[in-house]
C-alpha cells in the first residue's frame, strides 16, 4: 500500500512559516504561498510536488505536499485529490485518516494531523475545484476553514460560502457540518443512528447526507448542487492562508 510519509507533530506550533526566502534549487520551502501569487509580480513556479521545511514550526522537520499555483491565484496546498479510482479512500480506519494515504502526484488523502497543524492558526480559506460527469469544471470556495486537534476528534469549523450562483452543500437540509467531528469505520462522531463512514467513507458528518467525497469511486463520489445530485469523477480540495497574496 502507498502511503504519504507524514510528519508525526507532538506539539503544535502553528502555521507553516519560518524564517527564510522560499528556496528554487529543489530544497525546502517555507510553504505554498512563498513559489508566488499570481495576483503580484511573484515569480510563480509550476504547481507540483514540493517539501516544506520546520513543517509545523517543527525545526528541522520536513513534510511534503502538493502546491498548486495557478488556481483561483496560486499558493494552495492540496489536502484530497480523487481522479482516477485507483486509491481506496472509504475502506479506512481512524489512524489511516490521521496519517494520510495515497500518493501526491496522483489521488491522495494528506492527513488529519496535518491539515489541522496547517489550520491551527491564522485564518485560511478552502477551495474544492470538481468536474462534473459532463465535463463541467466549476469551484466552491469557503472564506474560512480550519480543523481541530486529536483531542477534539479533529472537529471542523467552515463558513463564509461565496461561490455565485450554487447552493452550499455543507448546510443544505440541516446538515451543516460545521462543528461535526470527523468520523471514521471504526470511529463514529456523526448524530445519526448509523456510522456514516462504514457506507459512504471517513467525513465530517451530522447525518449521511449530501456529500460524499469519500465514498467508493466506482460507486461514485457525490455532492448535492443546486437541488440534485452531481456525480464528480475528478475532485481536489486545497487550503491557502488569507494572508497568502501578501507574503
Amino acid at each position: 500500500m502507498t502511503t504519504i510519509i507524514t510528519l508525526v507533530v507532538l506539539v503544535s506550533l502553528g502555521i507553516v512559516l519560518v524564517d527564510g526566502e522560499c528556496q528554487t534549487n529543489g530544497g525546502p520551502i517555507d510553504n505554498c504561498c512563498c513559489l508566488g501569487y499570481n495576483s503580484n509580480n511573484y515569480n510563480v513556479k509550476s504547481s507540483g510536488v514540493y517539501t516544506i521545511g520546520n513543517f509545523c514550526g517543527v525545526k528541522c522537520s520536513n513534510a511534503r505536499v502538493y502546491c498548486d499555483t495557478t488556481s483561483g491565484g496560486g499558493g494552495w496546498t492540496v489536502i484530497q485529490r480523487r481522479k482516477d479510482g485507483s486509491v481506496d479512500f472509504k475502506k479506512r480506519d481512524w489512524v489511516e485518516y490521521e496519517d494520510g494515504f495515497g500518493s501526491l502526484y496522483g489521488e491522495f488523502w494528506l492527513g488529519l494531523r496535518s491539515i489541522h497543524c496547517l489550520t491551527s492558526e491564522g485564518n485560511w480559506e478552502l477551495r474544492i475545484d470538481y468536474q462534473l460527469s459532463n465535463g463541467t469544471k466549476s469551484y466552491l470556495h469557503y472564506k474560512e476553514f480550519s480543523v481541530g486537534p486529536a483531542e477534539d476528534q479533529y472537529q471542523l469549523s467552515i463558513s463564509g460560502f461565496d461561490s455565485v450562483g450554487l447552493t452550499d452543500p455543507f448546510i443544505y437540509s440541516h446538515n451543516n457540518i460545521t462543528g461535526m467531528k470527523f468520523s471514521s469505520r471504526d470511529r463514529d462522531n456523526d448524530l445519526s443512528s448509523i456510522n456514516c463512514a462504514l457506507s459512504i467513507g471517513g467525513w465530517w458528518y451530522r447525518s449521511c447526507g449530501v456529500v460524499r467525497l469519500n465514498n467508493d469511486y466506482n460507486d461514485i463520489i457525490t455532492i448535492y448542487l443546486n437541488y440534485q445530485w452531481h456525480a464528480l469523477p475528478f475532485i481536489e480540495i486545497k487550503i491557502r492562508p488569507l494572508n497568502c497574496n501578501n507574503q
